[in-house]
């Protein structure tokens, strides 16, 4: 059964997708002009494949979180996979979810397939997002689509255990004995998870379009596997948090939404959906619908109140109903379920914020190359004009007047000359400005910071000392990215100064390009910062083994930290190349116009006839250069004509579906 809100998500992603194909074209054709009219510096080049490739990667995930029971599992099955007719997910009563799991589709690859990563590897010093790109780590098998019953029980390996010494559970992190427990009653075998991660490419109509699905485990996993909260659930468009509404919220949902969820970033409002899920167990035959619906609405308040959220975030749902509705095509059932309201939530709201996030990042950036090309097209075009008023200027005038007007271009060649003294001597007072922005991200300096922190934690004998070690290094990281942002302050106020300068005194008509912000890094790796203040301060310090603890520590956070402030010192590097190239084109354009000046003189002097010919040749550039603006003001047009559309998406309230109770 292909509800309504199903078809919404899948159009909406359509529609997604298509603006970003659309967008990607435009690229395609600005890349085409600037090579035709050679203007495609490397940097430009560059930049154009980092938007595209942004696009090109650009997925929407939604993370589903919850403590064990509350019925998470259900829930996807319900929203995504009730067209199988089954529970394609393994979802039954009990814990079934064993290790993180992602659902997606593999356009590379182009196949459906189960990949499951031994819990041995978390004894390697490596992070996820390695071990993806590295396939022999791991177990991948094919899925047979022709059968939806080898399907199912292919995908129940994701919730395989097996028996383990308990040295082996405590070497990998996944045994913390319990100290009022008797030496004599504590087990020698336990049970843990057989597999660490589970990555499913499925050829689900949405996950094709770009949707990633994250099941996670219960809370002790989240502990246990830091990299969930450090990395995969901050980089969620959406995070939904399964709560059971016959319980509420217990003191385990509590502790979970408090130092994995919101505390990764106690501002995020948006994104940050609740559902609480199992509705059913409050309907009442007994009851009235009106009463009904009271506790409901009682049980949504007293959420909203614990957690510090809005109602318009909590969607109270039947997943279990809704589910069966779809499959037996019950739409009063599937209605009674509310489960359309938290769908029609996730189709319209997350993907119309996805593409306000593109437009903020990937599209503008795009829109001030455009702007910055027109830029340069006004001031080529300024430039003919001027020569053709000269040149038109000398109709009927004598030899004198014109040697006159070669003198006077001999002498913008000396001003010319000073632009390029003024020039140099600004751009290298910008780069000596810039030194200390590399200095901090310095990478070999950063480096040594971690070899050394990483010694003094193997040599430390205390959970105290490996804490002490912990905080050092995470403050050397948030004092590094303080100083980054006072430095690139002050880059920024130098580089809008050269710019000042050259418009004023120089005379250059210019538009100032995109100033460099570390903004966006500072967010990200506070947000990394007080996730590992809670991975730091937490009970599992003092009882996992020290090793596996400090390899857990350096592959979670630190290779993260490190990898943040790369990516800052890449951004910077990129921009450094460009932050003069305007000036630097117009000055190329001064001395190009001086010398076509003195040639011009030079022949017009010689031959009368030479200055007719010249005039219409440069007629002819100037309607050439007309047509390139026009085809420029195009592309941008085009670009804000889907802006305006995107945003009468985005302007529509939202709605959310009332629980019809029976």
């Amino acid at each position: 059964m292909s509800t309504t809100t199903d078809l919404s998500l899948d159009r909406q992603l359509s529609e997604f997708n298509q603006w970003k194909t659309q967008l990607m074209g435009t690229m395609d054709d600005y890349q085409r002009w600037l090579e035709r009219y050679q203007l495609l510096t490397p940097e430009r080049r560059e930049r154009i494949r980092e938007c595209r490739l942004t696009l090109q990667r650009d997925r929407l995930t939604l993370a589903f979180v919850a403590e064990f029971s509350r019925g998470k599992t259900e829930l996807i099955n319900a929203i995504f996979f009730s067209d199988y007719g089954r529970r394609l997910l393994p979802s039954t009563a009990g814990r079934t979810t064993m290790c993180p799991t992602e659902l997606f589709y593999d356009d590379a690859a182009d196949s459906a397939y189960i990949s499951l990563l031994p819990m041995e590897t978390r004894t390697q010093e490596v992070t996820l997002e390695q071990l993806k790109a590295d396939p022999k780590a791991w177990v991948t098998h094919q899925l047979d689509l022709a059968s939806a019953d080898r399907i199912e029980d292919r995908l129940r390996e994701i919730i395989e255990t097996r028996q383990v010494p308990v040295e082996a559970a405590a070497e990998l992190g996944l045994y913390k004995p319990d100290p009022n427990q008797p030496e004599a009653e504590a087990p020698i075998r336990v049970d843990i998870p057989k597999w660490r991660h589970a990555r499913v490419s499925f050829p689900h109509p949405l996950l094709k379009q770009g949707l990633t699905i994250l099941d996670t485990p219960g809370l002790n996993a989240l502990g246990s596997e830091p990299e969930l909260t450090l990395s995969m659930l901050p980089a969620a468009q959406a995070i939904l948090f399964v709560l059971a509404a016959d319980t509420g919220v217990t003191r385990t949902d509590l502790e979970m939404w408090q130092n994995h969820i919101k505390g990764f970033d106690p501002r995020r409002q948006h994104g940050l959906i609740v559902v609480l899920n199992k509705i059913d167990t409050l309907w009442d035959e007994l009851q009235s619908a009106v009463a009904v619906e009271a506790m409901i609405a009682k049980q949504k308040e007293e959420t909203s109140r614990i957690l510090g959220i809005s109602t318009c975030q909590i969607f109270p749902v039947s997943a279990q109903k809704g589910l069966l509705a779809k499959v037996k095509t019950d739409t009063a059932l599937l209605e009674r379920s509310a489960l359309s309201g938290l769908e029609l939530h996730l189709s319209r709201d997350i993907l119309d914020a996805r593409r306000a996030i593109i437009q903020d990042t990937v599209s503008a950036e795009f829109s001030q190359m455009l702007e910055g090309t027109l830029d340069m097209v006004a001031a080529r075009q300024q430039g003919l004009k001027e020569q053709l008023r000269s040149l038109e200027g000398l109709a009927g005038k004598s030899e004198h007047v014109i040697e006159h007007m070669i003198s006077a271009t001999r002498d913008e060649h000396l001003a010319y000359l000073e632009d390029v003294k003024a020039f140099r001597e600004n751009r290298e007072a910008l780069r000596q400005q810039s030194e200390s922005l590399y200095r901090i991200l310095d990478l070999s300096r950063i480096d040594q910071l971690i070899d050394e922190t990483r010694g003094r934690m193997l040599k430390s004998r205390t959970t105290l000392g490996l804490r002490s070690n912990m905080r050092l290094i995470l403050s050397t990281f948030r004092t590094d990215m303080q100083i980054l942002m006072h430095e690139s302050e002050e880059v920024r106020k130098k580089a809008r100064s050269v710019y000042r300068l050259f418009q004023t005194l120089h005379g250059f008509t210019v538009t100032q390009p995109r100033m460099f912000s570390v903004m966006r890094y500072r967010v990200e790796l506070e947000t990394l910062l007080k996730e590992a203040e809670v991975f730091r301060n937490g009970l599992h310090i003092a009882i996992t083994e020290k090793h596996f603890l400090i390899k857990q520590f350096f592959s979670a956070v630190v290779s993260r930290a490190r990898a943040i402030l790369s990516a800052a010192k890449r951004e910077i590097d990129s921009w450094m190349k460009m932050v003069l190239e305007p000036l630097a084109f117009q000055i190329r354009e001064r001395r190009n116009l001086m010398e076509s000046k003195i040639q011009d003189m030079q022949k017009i002097s010689q031959s009368r006839e030479n200055l007719q010919r010249r005039i219409a040749d440069l007629t002819e550039q100037e309607t050439a250069i007309s047509t390139q603006q026009a085809v420029l003001r195009d592309m941008h047009q085009a670009l804000h004509r889907s802006h305006r559309t995107t945003g009468n998406n985005s302007s529509r309230p939202a709605r959310q579906s009332t629980p019809v109770t029976a």
